[in-house]
């Protein structure tokens, strides 16, 4: 008789026999096939780690700033015109508002809010004068109404308040609708809040948006016949105008509204004296009887003192054109005759042309919320600006 652990074996021997063998060769396959899922899983990771890293390396912000948005359905923007750090954005798909004439003047509320005088000056085809107006920079306009006068010379002045004159008349609603101003009785004695200088013959007026013209300043700057008076106050309400003083160049400036004027002669031979501010730094630009720059003066401590950076004669430009406008990066933006485009670096002792695409371009003309070109491409065109380096191009014609 077997021993007791003979007897063991051969019963687990025979238990082993009963049981069932699972089938080997499904269980190797689905082994294989679960290897093949984890390995691709790890391998679409790795992927699409990459994929991230070069949409990335695609799209250059860093994580803490937004995506770029959603490309606007809107028109694609015309030609954009450029060189030397000027920019003029050209026409957009919106519609260009095509009056008769010729726009002759153009002025801004603010940088959204403007107005566009349009009319015929050659005479060879005479046709009534036109007003436009925007309120999105200039992007679109629309016509507006002028008011009930025949004066052929008219003025356009657009007021911080929002309020439009034109011709001895004001409007409180972008010239929908008009009241005549009524005359003042006598002279002004100082230029208010939101009122405004102008030049009148040889001598500054004061300007208001409830009635218009009120009158000449009482205190005019001593001895000086004023030829230019600014378009817009110093950031700290400082009022600058230009002319001769004994037949020589000078400028004066007053700090408390027309009260009281600081008269500053100039050791040079012109005609006229005009004033570019930005910040603490004030140029003079003294022109002779054609325009052209006889020298550039700057003070660094806001007009209290100027020292001349030219020795002579300023060329090119050979003539100016409208005013000299001091950019942010320093330089000097001016216009010339020839309708070019000229900077300097070295507070204007000299200029450089700017060309790349830059269309030719008339007066740059100085108004309370920016600058405004006119006749670019030699053909009436205008451009407004804020800044004096990036541009957009009126869509009004």
């Amino acid at each position: 008789m077997p021993d007791l652990e003979t007897r063991l074996a051969r019963e687990r021997d025979g238990l082993l026999d009963a049981i069932e063998q699972p089938p080997l060769e499904r269980v190797g396959a689905r082994a294989t096939a679960i290897r093949h899922r984890r390995r691709a899983r790890r391998v679409g990771a790795v992927l699409a780690v990459v994929a991230v890293a070069g949409f990335a390396a695609l799209r250059p912000w860093s994580t803490d700033q937004k995506p770029p948005p959603v490309a606007d359905p809107s028109p694609s923007p015309g030609v954009v015109y450029t060189d030397a750090g000027i920019t003029i954005n050209g026409l957009t798909g919106d519609p260009i508002l095509d009056l008769r004439g010729q726009v002759t003047d153009v002025d801004f509320t603010d940088p959204d809010h403007g107005y566009a005088l349009v009319r015929c000056e050659d005479g060879s085809t005479p046709c009534a004068p036109s007003l436009a107006r925007t309120v999105d920079g200039g992007l679109t306009w629309a016509r507006a109404t002028l008011p009930p006068t025949a004066d052929a010379d008219l003025d356009l002045t657009a007021f911080p308040d929002g309020r439009l004159v034109v011709a001895g008349y004001v409007s409180t609603n972008g010239g929908e609708t008009w009241l005549a101003t009524t005359r003042p009785n006598g002279a002004a004695t100082a230029v208010g809040a939101g009122q405004l200088l102008r030049l009148g013959g040889d001598t500054v007026e004061v300007w208001s948006s409830m009635f218009g013209y009120r009158g000449e300043l009482v205190k005019q700057p001593e001895g000086m016949a004023v030829k230019w008076v600014a378009g817009a106050p110093t950031a700290t309400g400082a009022w600058w105008v230009g002319g001769t003083r004994n037949g020589a160049p000078a400028v004066a400036v007053t700090r408390d509204g027309g009260r009281k004027w600081t008269v500053h002669p100039l050791g040079a031979t012109g005609s006229t004296a005009q004033v570019a501010v930005l910040g603490e730094r004030v140029y003079v630009t003294v022109l002779g009887a054609e325009r052209e720059i006889s020298a550039i003066y700057l003070s660094t401590d806001s007009g209290q003192r100027f020292t001349p950076t030219t020795a002579g004669r300023v060329a090119p430009p050979d003539k100016l054109a409208g005013e000299v406008v001091p950019l942010l990066d320093g330089r000097l933006l001016a216009t010339g005759a020839d309708r070019r485009w000229y900077l300097s670096d070295d507070d204007g002792r000299t200029f450089t042309q700017a060309d790349g695409n830059l269309p030719a371009v008339g007066r740059i003309v100085r108004i309370p919320a920016g600058y405004v070109a006119f006749d670019l491409f030699g053909s009436g065109w205008t451009a407004f600006s804020v800044d004096g380096s990036t541009w957009r191009k009126l869509q009004v014609y």
